[in-house]
Parts: structure tokens; C-alpha cells; sequence
């Protein structure tokens, strides 16, 4: 599976890229909600990332940074960012950011599920999403400065450098827990931080 990430001068472009949908559904899933997306390289700026899902009344609690928003009805962005040579397994360096319909974000880096940093008040201040409630829907937009991605990936992505990412509808909450996924992770335990199963990501 590859992303084609188009190229965007604009954030009012982003639905010209890709349409993405978190439409494979494991694990325990009391509810199958509708969610989908699109990523596109905001020239000069980062990554783009507009994610919209299918609920009128989302499970909202938390409301501050580094909250336990999965436990909220969440939507999650992961890319990963193998070096130059390096294989694509789980600890090559990758990103998460989870967001609830509040615009509460989870956001850690590192190399493995284990040990994962967090930003820095500077740094968190500049992802904050933009999060928006309609009748039947919410949704999230996110910019992943390129900066950020140059400082922890080591990668130029305007360069076209391959990476890797998943995006995810998630809730761990027992009486509606759910997780839907882009690409699918083939796991016996719920787990999204698994990047060998990320999908492939190209800028175009």
C-alpha cells in the first residue's frame, strides 16, 4: 500500500489529495464509526493532515494536553521515518498525535513504543490542532511542521523521501471501544504502534 502525498499551496487545497478511509475495523469493536481523511505536503510549511468522522455526540472528556484522549472517541495520526538504509521495523523513529473533538492532544516521538519523548510547551504550542463539531460529524486539522519532521526524522520531505504512516479511529473506553485503521495491522492485541505495518507515503 502507498500514500501518494500530493503537493498543496494552501490548506483550502487539502481535499484535492488523497482520500484515505480508517475502514479496517479489529480487535474489539462495539461500534464501527465512519472516519476518513486527507494528507497533503503544505509547501515549505509540513504535513497537512485534515481527519473527519461519521459521529453526532463523540465521547469528549478530556480537554488539556498529554490527556488520555483514546480513552475519549480519538482520531490518530502516526508517520514514521526510517534513515536513510534502515529497514522499517517498530523502532525506527516515529511520531503519534492523538486528538479527541475537544482538540485535546496526545503527542509523544521516539524510536519504539517504549521511552517515547514529549514536546515541549514551544513545540506543542505550534501543532495544536484545529478541532470542529457539525451536526452529524466532527473532524481535526493538523499541521506537522517541516521543521519538526527535518529535526526528528531526517528527512527532507520535498525531496520526495519515502516515509511511512497509519491514521486511526480509536476508542478504549469498554462500552464503545473501537479501532479502525488506514492500513491494516495485522496484531493479536490491540497495538497501533506498529510501524512495520504503516503504509508508504510518497510526496508527489
Amino acid at each position: 500500500m502507498e500514500y501518494r502525498v500530493k503537493t498543496i499551496f494552501n490548506k483550502e487545497e487539502i481535499e484535492s489529495c488523497q482520500r484515505f478511509s480508517m475502514d479496517h475495523f479489529m480487535w474489539t469493536c462495539l461500534q464501527k464509526p465512519e472516519a476518513y481523511g486527507w494528507m497533503g505536503y503544505l509547501k515549505d510549511r509540513g504535513l497537512f493532515v485534515k481527519l473527519v468522522c461519521k459521529e453526532k455526540d463523540p465521547k469528549r472528556v478530556y480537554h488539556n494536553f498529554m490527556d488520555m484522549v483514546c480513552e475519549d472517541s480519538a482520531m490518530e495520526v502516526f508517520l514514521a521515518f526510517p534513515e536513510k538504509g534502515e529497514a522499517l521495523t517498530n523502532d525506527v523513529m516515529y511520531l503519534n498525535f492523538e486528538v479527541n473533538s475537544n482538540g485535546a492532544m496526545y503527542a509523544a516521538y521516539g524510536k519504539g513504543r517504549k521511552g517515547r519523548s514529549h514536546f515541549s510547551d514551544e513545540v506543542y504550542e505550534a501543532l495544536l490542532p484545529e478541532a470542529y463539531k457539525a451536526e452529524d460529524c466532527w473532524g481535526i486539522k493538523l499541521l506537522v511542521p517541516e521543521t519538526l519532521i527535518k529535526e526528528l526524522g531526517k528527512v527532507n520531505i520535498e525531496d520526495g523521501d519515502v516515509f511511512y504512516c497509519n491514521f486511526y479511529k480509536i476508542s478504549e473506553t469498554p462500552e464503545i471501544e473501537h479501532y479502525g485503521t488506514f492500513a491494516e495491522i495485522k496484531n493479536e492485541k490491540p497495538n497501533f504502534h506498529l510501524p512495520q505495518y504503516f503504509a508508504k507515503a510518497r510526496v508527489e
